[in-house]
């Protein structure tokens, strides 16, 4: 997997690090993606979406792109490179033929100084570190026992071969990375010493203690939390809206009316769901529920208020968006942006600012409407299902 080949010019430094850097470019937009499932997850799973758990597994995320990027960077240019064989076109599919070429290329010398200058030694270690992380990460936040870890290590370094031996899955017509069975094998050793190498390097590790987050964290109703439930009811129903008109078009009807139909599906999933369940899709996920202060379900009412001062901005902006400028005829429309602005004044500005710094952290539209957000908390294995909390939003 990792190493030189005669299809580049490049030097030796700026080939290995072309990956990395790349990595470096692309993990802000990988973060971003994954970001809404990972805290979805978390919060099931440990009550809060930060802390160490979430450092390491966003380190892990840059590991494995980073050494996806090692298998497939540098690109080469498909029409000219695939016009004549390479050293790729064949695969290697000789067992520890590494030995063989590290032999070779020691010429008869073995010393700790002729080895550190044989290019081969160093294929070859770069080959067994690439999955260490992988093995010790399995083991150290997920728990992994030593055969499955050293499956998965061997399943990720075939799933790598065979990018390379199908050109990029077809992308190119040709292999341009050698398709090599000793890399599998080099690599899955990585994992297995990666695993082993976990043991004594989790006695130095911050612990990861999953129960211990969630008896402490899963009560809380924190801002963060508040803003991952929002971002992932306004994600679901953009897909939805994507949805519905996609199958609108696909069956050649009018989309004359879209902007009815939005609201109605606005209302059905801001009004009507919750209503009858108590949470939004985004609520349920981040394990959240709307309630009354007094804690009875919230109604159609207090729920249509709550949520249509909460997405002013965004439907203000909508409407800005959809007018036909006249302020001759219709000065009234300088009412939309002077709302838009005061909208964003009460729920980017105050509201946050009231939910951090209010002593019953609760923001201008709770106060207005009478509600609140409690946390669900899933009752552990062992014990009864607690109570739920209620009027809890800290």
């Amino acid at each position: 997997m990792a190493g030189t080949h005669p299809g580049y010019s490049r030097p030796v430094v700026t080939t290995y690090l072309l990956p990395v850097t790349t990595a470096v470019a692309l993990f802000p937009l990988v973060a971003l993606v994954i970001m809404i499932p990972a805290a979805v997850v978390s919060y099931r799973r440990r009550g809060r979406a930060g802390g160490r758990t979430a450092v390491v597994f966003y380190a892990f995320v840059f590991y494995l792109l980073a050494i996806a990027m090692q298998t497939v960077v540098p690109l080469p240019d498909g029409s000219a490179y695939c016009s004549a064989p390479s050293y790729a076109s064949s695969p290697q599919l000789r067992p520890f033929y590494f030995v063989e070429v590290v032999a070779q290329r020691a010429h008869g010398h073995w010393g700790p100084l002729a080895l550190l200058h044989n290019p081969a030694v160093w294929t070859t270690a770069l080959n067994v570190v690439m999955l260490a992380p992988l093995g010790i990460f399995l083991r150290y936040a997920n728990r992994m026992r030593f055969l499955p870890a050293v499956l998965i290590g061997f399943g990720v370094s075939l799933f790598f071969e065979l990018t390379q031996l199908t050109g990029l899955w077809f992308v190119y017509p040709c292999p341009y990375r050698l398709f090599s069975v000793d890399d599998m094998i080099l690599n899955t050793a990585g994992a297995a010493a990666g695993w082993l190498l976990a043991g004594p390097l989790m006695r130095i590790l911050p612990e990861l203690d999953h129960e211990r987050d969630r008896r402490r964290f899963a009560a809380k109703v924190t801002v963060t939390r508040r803003l991952f439930a929002l971002v992932t009811d306004l994600a679901a129903f953009t897909v939805l809206l994507a949805f519905v008109f996609g199958l609108l078009t696909l069956f050649g009807e009018s989309l004359e009316h879209r902007r009815t139909l939005i609201v109605i599906l606005g209302l059905v999933w801001f009004v009507l769901v919750p209503t009858l369940t108590g949470s939004t899709f985004g609520k349920r996920a981040m394990l959240l529920r709307v309630r009354r202060v007094s804690g009875r379900r919230a109604g159609p009412v207090s729920l249509a208020v709550r949520n249509t001062i909460l997405l002013s901005p965004l439907w203000l902006l909508w409407l800005l968006l959809g007018l036909d400028w006249n302020l001759r005829a219709h000065p009234e429309q300088l009412l939309v942006p002077i709302g838009l602005l005061v909208a964003v004044l009460v729920v980017v500005v105050w509201s946050p600012l009231a939910v951090l710094l209010d002593a019953e952290h609760r923001a201008p539209y709770e106060r207005l409407t009478g509600t609140v957000n409690t946390a669900i908390v899933p009752a552990e294995r062992s014990e009864p299902e607690p109570k739920e909390p209620v009027g809890s939003s800290a």
